[in-house]
């Protein structure tokens, strides 16, 4: 059953009642409820409403300007006219400080040099093991420029020696001191270059109108390369007979031998299995230059018979050759000691000599060479495991 709320008919509640509409506290939450309804209603307002469309589109007379603007004119960077003044540094006066002394800064101005390209000839003094990469390494160049940069070395790397002086060229090519006769025509075909390089190589000094040769005068060919002249091992094999042997050198023994033959398998001829010198090149160094200390053991790389055992003239030094009865020889080179003697039969794995610097060399290491009847002189690294 519904019920209504009793009224009070009490005077002095009712006057109570209005005491408290006009207390302030009532006043200040009615005002504070106020603006709050209205910036709602202005925020509506604004959403509704296209404010362009609402304010004037031009300004009143008395606010607009009378005077023409300017022409804009475009910002252009000043020319600047390279000069070839030295750049000169100004540092500062010196500033003072609270005590009276001085404080001095120094310039400090960051910056690279670009390195100069080199066109002349250099001279460079071989020393203690150098050796033909090692060289070519430390000019950037490549180890055939240092050959074809010195007819002296005869495409033989192991003529180096500590003292020697080499020509060393600006860049990869081949060098010809000029002989009578020579022409630029002949020299860029005997060198793989060309007429045009030659010439235009700024350090030929050549008239491009009129390019003229002199007796004696360097000529560097850009890129070019000449062929090389082969260095030989002596040639002896188990079947040679004579006294001697066919390259009448002191270590080439007298033949014809036999005895065991190789396994066609070959191993490392030495402890290191690293280069200490020159790598293997197919024109000028057919073999690789292992590390290998003064006395340091070296081994036979595979079974066979000792065809070569002593001095050769051609700057191996004391020399080891093994005849693997199979096709294949291995060379040994530059030993201090050799332990076998011609004819005797030798295993894989056994001692044959110590390292040394014998012949050719500028510092204790193995030259070992690979030859084949096959496919001749070959690249060591092919067949060491």
């Amino acid at each position: 059953m519904a019920t209504d709320t009793p009224t009070s008919s009490d005077p002095l509640a009712s006057g109570r009642r209005l005491g408290r509409l006009a207390s302030p506290e009532v006043w200040a939450r009615l005002a504070t409820h106020g603006l709050a309804i209205g910036l709602v209603a202005v925020a509506v307002w604004l959403a509704r409403v296209d404010v362009g469309s609402a304010l004037p589109l031009a300004l009143p007379a008395e606010l607009v300007t009378t005077t023409t603007p300017a022409a804009v004119v475009p910002l252009v960077a000043p020319e600047v006219t390279p000069s070839l003044e030295p750049l000169i540094l100004e540092v500062p006066a010196a500033s003072p400080t609270p005590d009276g002394s001085e404080i001095v800064r120094k310039a400090d101005v960051h910056t690279i040099i670009p390195t100069r390209p080199r066109y002349e000839v250099e001279t460079y003094t071989v020393v203690a093991n150098d050796t033909l990469f090692i060289i070519a390494s430390k000019f950037n160049l490549e180890p055939e420029t240092i050959l074809w940069g010195n007819p002296a070395l005869a495409d033989n790397p192991n003529i180096l020696s500590v003292g020697q002086e080499l020509n060393i060229l600006p860049i990869n090519g081949a060098l010809r001191v000029v002989q009578p006769g020579d022409t630029i025509e002949k020299i860029a075909k005997a060198f793989h270059g060309t007429v045009e390089e030659i010439i235009n190589f700024p350090g030929n000094n050549l008239d491009a109108s009129e390019p003229q040769l002199v007796e004696g005068q360097s000529i560097i060919i850009p890129g070019g390369w000449r062929d090389s002249i082969v260095w030989q091992l002596p040639v002896v094999t188990r079947t040679t007979a004579g006294p001697g042997g066919a390259s009448g050198e002191p270590g080439a023994c007298s033949g014809p031998f036999s005895g065991p033959s190789g396994t066609f398998t070959f191993a490392w001829p030495a402890n290191n299995h690293y280069l200490s010198g020159t790598d293997y090149l197919p024109q000028g160094h057919p073999g690789v230059d292992i590390a290998a200390g003064l006395g340091a053991p070296i081994y036979a790389s595979d079974t066979g018979v000792i065809v070569f055992a002593g001095l050769s003239y051609r700057g191996y030094g004391n020399l080891v050759i093994i005849d693997h009865g199979n096709g294949w020889q291995t060379a040994y080179a530059h030993l201090s000691q050799i332990n076998v003697a011609c004819g005797g039969a030798i295993y894989q794995g056994q001692v044959l000599g110590l390292s040394g610097s014998t012949g050719n060399s500028t510092g204790p290491h193995l030259h070992f060479e690979m030859r084949s009847d096959v496919y001749g002189r070959v690249n060591p690294w092919l067949y060491l495991p």
